[in-house]
């Protein structure tokens, strides 16, 4: 079996304060506390083992809070492989309104990443990566990282044989669409800060995933929130929606349609079964704000639901 490495460049804490209701100019007591071991690299690692597949988790930590991380994921199963840096690992803040579901987050920005610690990691992705397997690079870069840095890795497992998904914004996503990821999976925002154009109609989807492919990935995974998923290879295009769903959170659910896509890839799905597994398996978590331990039952009920229509690429 193909191990599915995840690398979260910028990984953090997620402390999520459940309130009565937001106040300003007040204190607010915490009615429920939740630490979340949070990167995206680490949500799509989840994904793939509660479907059964091999992970290993990498990335950069530091600090107190670093530690927590490792140990964290460790106590869910999930096989870590870090390089340690010098300070702390971020702590981001989501306070909860009770009442309305309505929050306010506060991202940190990250302990910095130095030129020795980026070249550490690329001699231990060296070293691990295998032909076959499936690396997945999502998320922010560290203060300190340059924007190649994801292109850079994309090449280096390029080079070892192995498949390159993409999930980041900004520059470090168009520096690494340079280096032809097999996949990428923008959000509409993503697409329109690319395109210059905001994603309102079928038309401006497909006209994304064209841009997407022209500026380097050989695969797009446009995901477009209530509405499914847009897959294209260049060769073909699938629209895949999901049923009316209530959901109980959007947070993480694009890393686990992404770990869903990644897991079907890597069991050489075709690529309509492969949007299926991506949009099935994002919408059974959001649903829980989780993914059941054993995941593949309730993702394959939920496929069943699936509205799937083909277009013109």
């Amino acid at each position: 079996m193909s191990t599915i490495v995840t690398v979260s460049a910028n990984p953090a804490i997620d402390l999520f304060l459940d309130v009565p209701a937001i106040a300003l100019d007040e204190v607010l007591r915490a009615t429920g506390v939740r630490r979340v071991w949070a990167g995206k690299g680490f949500n799509v690692s989840r994904t793939v083992s509660r479907l059964g597949h091999a992970t290993v988790a990498m990335g950069f930590v530091g600090g107190f809070a670093g530690m927590a991380i490792t140990a964290g994921l460790a106590e869910e199963g999930i096989p870590t492989d870090f390089v340690n840096v010098d300070g702390e690992t971020r702590t981001n803040v989501m306070v909860v309104d009770g009442a309305t579901g309505h929050h306010i987050k506060v991202n940190q920005a990250g302990a910095p990443v130095d030129a020795a610690a980026q070249a550490a990691f690329m001699a231990r992705a060296a070293e691990r990566v295998q032909p076959g397997d499936f690396w997945v690079l999502s998320g922010s870069l560290s203060p300190g990282m340059p924007a190649d840095f994801y292109a850079r890795l994309i090449e280096l497992i390029h080079g070892r044989g192995a498949f390159a998904v993409l999930d980041s914004s900004g520059a470090a996503l168009r520096a690494g669409c340079a280096a032809q990821p097999d996949l990428v999976k923008p959000n509409t925002v993503e697409a329109r800060d690319l395109t210059g154009r905001d994603v309102k109609s079928p038309a401006d989807a497909l006209d994304a995933l064209a841009a997407f492919h022209d500026a380097g990935a050989r695969r797009v995974a446009l995901s477009l929130g209530a509405d499914g998923l847009m897959l294209s290879d260049g060769a073909e295009c699938w629209h895949v929606r999901p049923p009316a769903i209530t959901v109980r959170t959007a947070v993480g659910a694009g890393d686990a349609l992404l770990g869903g896509i990644v897991w079907a890839l890597a069991q050489g799905m075709a690529l309509r079964e492969v949007a299926c597994w991506g949009v099935a398996t994002g919408s059974v978590y959001a649903m829980a704000d989780e993914l059941p331990p054993a995941a593949r039952p309730a993702v394959e009920e939920m496929i069943t639901r699936l509205t799937v229509t083909q277009l013109k690429p």
